[in-house]
């Protein structure tokens, strides 16, 4: 749905009301959208590196729980990093940290990649690798760019991982 631009005139009366209606209007429409809501509270409220540690940290246990379940079913496995991968993008747009978002990439791929030389065959398993191997290397990719943004101290840090789920990328 295309957003609505308002017009001159009306952003002119909003600017006219009085600072406690303003503040009521702004409070619903923060609320009305919880991504918002989320990285206000993040940026206004939680914004440390401790707070952010944190918030990774949650992340990539969430990732252990999923992808420590013995012998998955490669659609298990791809759905459940599509999932993973929602969560991190969602990160990725409150805190806007590159390096940690990387981080949690590279985590869920090597999380996913362990479990996928584990996983339960099935009759579908061509048609299932051919999908998990794109969306991983579209994700790779991704988890590319986002090295070479870093600051080269963090490069080193994630190369070798970031080769080596290429490299059983290739193998799959």
């Amino acid at each position: 749905m295309a957003k609505k631009k308002i017009t001159a005139e009306l952003e002119e009366a909003i600017l006219g009301l009085p600072q406690k209606e303003k503040h009521k209007l702004l409070l619903r429409l923060i609320n009305k959208d919880s991504l918002l809501t989320e990285q206000l509270q993040y940026k206004l409220l939680e914004n440390t590196e401790a707070d952010l540690r944190y918030r990774v940290q949650v992340i990539k246990d969430s990732i252990d729980a999923t992808f420590g379940l013995p012998r998955m079913s490669l659609k298990d496995i791809l759905a459940y990093t599509r999932e993973k991968v929602g969560l991190i993008n969602r990160f990725a747009k409150i805190t806007k940290d590159k390096k940690g978002e990387l981080e949690l990439l590279v985590h869920l791929f090597k999380a996913s990649q362990e479990a996928f030389a584990q996983h339960r065959a099935t009759l579908r398993d061509f048609l299932l690798k051919t999908r998990y191997k794109q969306y991983a290397s579209s994700k790779t990719a991704k988890m590319k760019l986002l090295l070479d943004a870093l600051h080269e101290d963090y490069r080193i840090e994630f190369e070798e991982d970031l080769n080596q789920i290429i490299n059983t990328l290739n193998r799959i």
